[in-house]
């Protein structure tokens, strides 16, 4: 899953910055050249530095997003394709208070275009930009992508509305729908 993979990539870098210190303390401590002491610490000292600013831009990056609260309408949303607006929810989401959310692969997803996370809750979200009203499908795919993702809460997220048959479908199977009306509020 992706969330397994973004995880083995933060402890392989960490490994990368563990053992990059090892060795630049152990030839500061075995070194006998001063000069060699000074330029490696100096050396030491900004990349120090430097991994501080990039922790402090992905968490802030990680807080908020790209997104902004408050300069989009939802009609910006309705010449998207469907990647841009997937990405965008994504961003979205975490602006309005969820810890994680990614998407998953473009083809093959199982229903489930982005995965978020919310107060220990984890939410499976079908993407659906449409110009009519979205349909049963959707609710269904979700439905199915919901335990193949083993996610708690499964939702259709969609800058139109839905059709009766979807509300009724989604109210039987315990699958939240939000609504352009939905949406706006996101924004």
């Amino acid at each position: 899953m992706k969330r397994n993979r973004s995880i083995l990539k933060i402890i392989t870098y960490t490994l990368y910055i563990i053992i990059s210190f090892v060795i630049l303390i152990f030839i500061l401590y075995y070194s006998k050249n001063k000069e060699i002491k000074f330029i490696l610490s100096s050396i030491g000292i900004w990349f120090l530095f430097f991994l501080f600013c990039v922790y402090k831009i992905c968490r802030a990056r990680k807080r908020t997003g790209f997104f902004e609260k408050g300069i989009y309408d939802a009609v910006d949303f309705d010449d998207m394709d469907g990647f841009e607006f997937e990405d965008l929810t994504c961003d979205i989401l975490v602006a309005n208070g969820f810890e994680i959310a990614e998407s998953t692969q473009n083809s093959g997803d199982f229903g489930v275009d982005v995965i978020a996370e919310r107060d220990g809750v984890v939410y499976a979200i079908q993407c659906k930009r449409y110009h009519g009203p979205v349909g049963i499908d959707a609710v269904q795919q979700v439905y199915a992508g919901r335990d193949f993702y083993e996610c708690n809460v499964a939702v259709v997220l969609t800058n139109s509305y839905f059709s009766r048959a979807a509300q009724r479908l989604a109210d039987k199977i315990g699958v939240v729908l939000w609504d352009r009306d939905m949406f706006k509020e996101l924004l």
